[in-house]
């Protein structure tokens, strides 16, 4: 009776050490998890980030050339109106438009940059809950974040 005893002792014993083994297996793997996660959502918003600093690059230069274009054209038109050779409402017409598709772009890009800054504050969240390894995607967001900006200034309304 007593080696059964101890047996169902042992028994217990195993059984409870195996479940608290379990319990503390199933820990470490759920912080193994939450940290892959981590990880996955970093390199997601990496990725983003890479994506949308490659997408600006196209919008830069396309801005650049519509706005060269449009501004060339406005010159042109004043010459023109000043030869009298196109009237001032065609003129306004013509500012109307290109004001207005400025004010389009102009807001797509604040859109944009308000995106970013979400982004930016939820990784300073992540920082502050203690998420490592977030430094580089900050600045690589604050460089996103600059470069809306300066693209969203170039697309001053004519007066």
């Amino acid at each position: 009776m007593l080696l059964g005893g101890d047996g169902g002792d042992c028994a217990k014993g195993a059984a409870a050490g195996g479940v608290i083994g379990g319990v503390g297996g199933n820990a470490v793997g759920r912080q193994a998890a939450q940290k892959k996660v981590e990880l996955v959502q970093r390199d997601k918003v990496l990725a983003n980030l890479r994506g949308v600093s490659q997408r600006l690059n196209g919008v830069e230069t396309r801005l650049n050339r519509v706005l060269n274009s449009q501004n060339a054209e406005l010159s042109s038109l004043r010459r023109r109106v000043n030869a009298q050779q196109v009237s001032k409402s065609e003129y306004d017409a013509r500012v109307r438009a290109i004001n207005s598709n400025r004010q389009t772009v102009k807001n797509e890009l604040q859109k944009s940059e308000n995106n970013i800054v979400k982004t930016r504050n939820e990784i300073r969240v992540a920082q502050q809950k203690g998420q490592s390894g977030l430094v580089s995607l900050d600045k690589a967001a604050a460089s996103n974040q600059s470069r809306l900006a300066r693209n969203r200034q170039k697309l001053r309304l004519i007066q």
